[in-house]
């Protein structure tokens, strides 16, 4: 199969327009924070899908070079990273540099679509990725053009499309989390994916997945909950105004936090934020 042929040049771009949380440095900034809440939980699904040492590795939306750092953790012999954001990339090539691991770990600056390689992976990799893209079917259909034969399709997904209620009901929280799915659906992209994998897969022509889920909770005092999704909405707000969601004056975000985190205490609630899931198969 030539993975560089399956979508057109057109597609491709289609696929990857309206990043909904844009190209600031606060975004950046962000990814990097998120990527310490997500990384014990990539690192188990890694496990469980048979990530092992001396494995060459497709990261498939690298941005700043987490996962495929976490691949090197994980042994591999060499892991590529593919992202189509040029300042993610060389954040991420810095990263490494700084880790010594240049002679392990190399990104490039390419759609993914238009990516070409004669090489095979053992392991085609990607986190967060399904949700920011028009097709997910074909960009799956596309990647496991990228692996060996009885090589290994890894993904960590999410689903934040349906706030899960509060014991007690927290509103400020249920609001502000609703934003994500609303501004997500408004760019045509799949708030819900995470529940979605096992139909993605079978449409994408490849096996039912094993698949593991965690939900992310949380409250009381300090929760990690807080700051995610104020600074989630914070990277957002644009298009929250753009398609007229909400108005950045309702939503105040410099104290959202800090006003998620009161409310939760005072209310003394369990907040549950977005169910991570890891879906993978061993090619045919």
């Amino acid at each position: 199969m030539n993975a560089s042929t399956l979508v057109t040049d057109t597609d491709a771009s289609s696929t990857y327009s309206n990043y909904a949380l844009g190209h600031t440095s606060h975004e950046r900034n962000r990814l990097l924070r998120q990527a310490t809440i997500l990384h014990g939980w990539t690192a188990e699904f890694f496990r469980s899908a048979g990530i092992t040492p001396g494995m060459r590795v497709l990261d498939v939306g690298s941005g700043m070079g987490d996962v495929s750092l976490l691949a090197a953790e994980f042994g591999a012999v060499h892991v590529t990273g593919v992202d189509y954001d040029a300042t993610l990339v060389e954040r991420a090539r810095a990263r490494v540099a700084e880790q010594g691991l240049n002679h392990r770990v190399d990104f490039v600056q390419s759609n993914i679509f238009t990516y070409t390689t004669e090489q095979r992976f053992d392991a085609v990799v990607g986190r967060y990725i399904l949700p920011h893209v028009t097709d997910p079917v074909a960009l799956l259909r596309h990647i496991s053009g990228y692996v060996r034969p009885g090589g290994l399709i890894v993904l960590h997904e999410v689903d934040f499309g349906t706030p899960i209620d509060t014991w007690p009901h927290a509103p400020l929280w249920t609001s502000s989390y609703g934003l994500l799915a609303e501004c997500f659906r408004q760019v045509g992209k799949c708030p819900d994916v995470g529940k979605r994998l096992t139909r993605i897969f079978l449409d994408a022509g490849l096996a039912s997945p094993s698949l593991q889920g965690v939900v992310s909770v949380g409250g009381g005092s300090g929760s990690y909950l807080y700051d995610w999704l104020a600074e989630t909405v914070r990277s957002l707000l644009p298009v929250i105004e753009k398609h007229s969601i909400a108005s950045a004056s309702d939503i105040q975000i410099d104290t959202l936090a800090e006003r998620l985190e009161a409310e939760a205490i005072t209310l003394g609630c369990q907040l549950i934020g977005p169910t991570q899931y890891g879906a993978w198969i061993t090619t045919a």
